[in-house]
């Protein structure tokens, strides 16, 4: 298993186009993506999951990839969340 602490970029709350866009990428890799931070657990591979990001308090969290390709699943969610703009390049 992998962590990384991430600092969301970008406006947030995340749009739903944009949380769509990141579990799009998320669920792309096999292995377990979660964010955490001090109110719990937030599955990256869901579109509802990171919409609830909306109320946190900070933008520092930690990502968690556990599985066959979790360097590179943590390598590419961790840029994308990171991202300043709202748009997610390539994509689409």
């Amino acid at each position: 298993m992998l962590t990384r602490k991430v600092t969301l970029g970008g406006t947030l709350p995340f749009t739903a186009l944009r949380a769509a866009r990141l579990a799009r990428a998320a669920t792309s890799f096999s292995a377990r993506l979660v964010l955490q931070d001090a109110r719990g657990t937030f599955n990256a591979k869901s579109t509802l999951g990171l919409l609830s990001l909306g109320s946190l308090s900070g933008r520092v969290m930690t990502l968690l990839a556990e599985g066959p390709d979790e360097q590179a699943a943590m390598d590419t969610l961790a840029l994308l969340l990171e991202a300043q703009e709202e748009e997610t390049p390539g994509l689409s």
